[in-house]
């Protein structure tokens, strides 16, 4: 082979070389991040924000009831209607004088008065929605919850009453209750209860309120 000939040669593999190597691009793995994805649930700070509560005997304990432990531990600033032995029915008169501009949550827990009387589920339901309606029209968050399980938690003469509060709840937490969040706060154990009634004790109270913590998401201060 001529020496030019050999020279050709070379320059000719250099240029192939670089042409292969420009145009070349090597594939990328991508590794697949298999970790399980887990949701941060958004947590709600409600301090300082006002709470109105409206209920019966199970929300007028004033010593350590549960309107009480949820508001020491999220921030609320309380103001509490609840009286012993009403119904719904004064419950949503109270909401026509209580609700305005200046709450930004109003929690409603009634209807074992009605339950116990001739009061229908179905009616006590409707009161409810009322409050939670006057709510929706102040830009009020309403919250109903449930009360306790009444087969399991309650002992009464009156062979109707545990039929028809569990008959009520179900229509709470079925029924479209214009809004309002339902809380279900049927964790309280027989012998959280004092009496037949189901009047709870603090363990009962402490129950309720972090149930209602955690399914409103709210933050603790």
């Amino acid at each position: 082979m001529k020496f030019k000939d050999y020279i050709i040669l070379v320059m000719t593999s250099i240029l192939l070389g670089w042409l292969l190597t420009s145009f070349y691009k090597p594939t990328q793995t991508v590794l697949q991040d298999t970790t399980p994805k887990v949701d941060t649930p958004i947590v709600v700070n409600v301090k300082d924000k006002t709470a109105l509560f409206i209920g019966d005997s199970h929300t007028a304990n004033h010593s350590n009831g549960w309107q009480i432990q949820l508001s020491q531990a999220v921030g609320f600033k309380m103001i509490n209607a609840s009286v012993g032995g009403k119904t719904t029915y004064w419950m949503i008169n109270q909401g026509l004088y209580r609700i305005n501009d200046k709450i930004d949550y109003c929690f409603v827990y009634g209807g074992a008065n009605d339950m116990y009387s001739s009061i229908s589920p179905q009616a006590a339901v409707e009161n409810i929605k009322g409050i939670a309606r006057m709510c929706n029209g102040r830009g009020v968050k309403c919250v109903v919850l449930t009360g306790f399980d009444p087969v399991k938690c309650t002992r009464t003469n009156n062979p109707n009453y545990a039929r028809k509060y569990a008959l009520f709840q179900q229509l709470l937490l079925t029924q479209d209750m214009e809004g309002a969040t339902v809380v279900d706060t049927r964790v309280v154990d027989r012998v959280d209860c004092w009496d037949g009634l189901c009047h709870m004790a603090p363990s009962g109270h402490k129950k309720i309120a972090e149930k209602v913590i955690k399914d409103l998401a709210l933050q603790r201060i």
